[in-house]
């Protein structure tokens, strides 16, 4: 069962995945990506709106999902949160989420705007000095907090946190200690 969200509340689903990090995929886990095809779905109508959808790979995509857009499982998050969020693909999205007959010529100009995003391929991780796979917040800390940290420290602070709770310390509180003696 797929969970439709309304457009706008998407991108902002898109950008709190991401939370900042540039190097988030739409697809983290390499298994999935390489045995499922990942497609962006926009269904009209009132219980419609926006959602990913999985389908078997090299499978048809399922016949009533909408207008199906297909999405590199490679293409970073923030990339896709920026494209959805212009002007113009809102307009676009719009047409195609309103109830009716919607125009093949917005699905086409939709489709063509998702063209050439950039990915964080998966052979990537495993070429030496290449970026570490990126972390993602920790659901109980806080995003302006975790907005403070440097990419290039967040494993550690997210170490430090595991060792915070353990003693009964809140990941906030862990993370507030460790900036404050680091200024």
């Amino acid at each position: 069962m797929t969970e439709y969200v309304r457009y706008r509340d998407f991108i902002t689903y898109l950008e709190m995945t991401a939370a900042e990090d540039d190097t988030m995929r739409v697809l983290e886990n390499r298994c999935l990506a390489e045995t499922c095809g990942t497609w962006l779905s926009l269904v009209p109508g009132l219980d419609g709106g926006v959602a990913f959808v999985r389908s078997r790979k090299n499978g048809n995509a399922p016949l009533d999902a909408g207008v199906m857009v297909k999405i590199d499982p490679t293409v970073m998050i923030t990339a896709l949160a920026a494209a959805l969020a212009k002007p113009e693909m809102m307009a676009l999205a719009r047409s195609i989420l309103t109830p009716g007959q919607f125009n093949l010529c917005d699905v086409g100009l939709f489709s063509d705007g998702l063209k050439d995003l950039p990915m964080n391929p998966f052979q990537d991780d495993t070429v030496e000095g290449s970026r570490p796979t990126p972390t993602k917040k920790p659901p109980s800390l806080d995003i302006g907090l975790w907005r403070r940290i440097p990419h290039a420290q967040r494993r550690d602070f997210i170490v430090a946190m595991a060792a915070g709770l353990r003693r009964g310390l809140h990941p906030d509180d862990t993370v507030s200690s460790i900036l404050s003696k680091s200024r």
